[in-house]
């Protein structure tokens, strides 16, 4: 595979450090000559794009980049991309073993990043831009039949995001209690050797209260969390 081409438009740059400061692996170099940084060590980027998301003057490129393989996929939007002549082979849809677990793990690192960046550029609004992103994909995916119970509503999560999140509910009056058995974010922390309950966490538990919240009509506000290797769970209130 080619090494990525990194570099950063000392022009554009407007010197707040950010990508030094974010990067994972110290690809960069700070100057406090000239206050700007430079590529120290480009063998080690990896192309977990950290930098290039949280610079605010989109100073940062990348080049050589390998594609991401698209192992959760929308069959409508494959089938659209085929009539529209597409190749298959553009779409680096994953066909073996190996790919496929390169594909995961591909995709792990990004959402690392991408939870790390918006800690530090968002701090204590993480939690909204989970919720944000949940709710949207509820707008946007398309349900025949409207959802008139709150038993509905669970079921229709749960087989929503089955198999990469295995989750139960059990329902209380206003009380709410979820458990996650496998999940597909645990499984990166525990890859990573992160302690569960962290940023990434944080996000996904969001991101599905958002979505929750859109095709019940509820408002769950999170009363505790149980955060563990094995199971988790989650004690929530219901509002509306």
């Amino acid at each position: 595979m080619n090494a990525i081409a990194l570099s950063v438009d000392k022009k554009a740059c407007v010197g707040c450090s950010f990508c030094v400061e974010v990067c994972p692996t110290k690809v960069f170099e700070w100057s406090e000559t000239d206050h700007l940084p430079s590529v120290a060590d480009a063998a080690e980027c990896f192309g977990c794009l950290s930098c290039s998301e949280i610079c605010p003057a989109t100073a940062i490129s990348h080049e050589k980049l390998p594609l991401s393989a698209s192992y959760h996929h929308d069959r409508y939007a494959l089938d659209l991309a085929a009539k529209s002549g597409t190749p298959p082979h553009a779409l680096n849809i994953p066909n073996n073993a190996k790919m496929l677990n390169e594909a995961i793990r591909d995709l792990g690192v990004r959402l690392l990043s991408v939870a790390s960046v918006l800690k530090q550029t968002l701090g204590q609004s993480l939690p909204s831009v989970g919720t944000m992103a949940g709710m949207s994909l509820a707008a946007q995916l398309p349900r025949y039949q409207p959802i008139r119970t709150l038993e509905e509503a669970c079921e229709h999560v749960t087989k929503t995001l089955a198999p990469a999140w295995e989750l139960s509910f059990t329902v209380d009056g206003d009380a709410l209690t979820l458990s996650v058995g496998t999940c597909y974010v645990r499984d990166l922390c525990i890859q990573e050797g992160i302690e569960p309950g962290g940023d990434i966490c944080v996000l996904f538990y969001n991101y599905l209260a958002g979505y929750f919240s859109k095709i019940s009509g509820k408002r769950p506000r999170l009363i505790a969390s149980t955060p563990d290797n094995v199971r988790c769970s989650y004690s929530v209130k219901l509002y509306g």
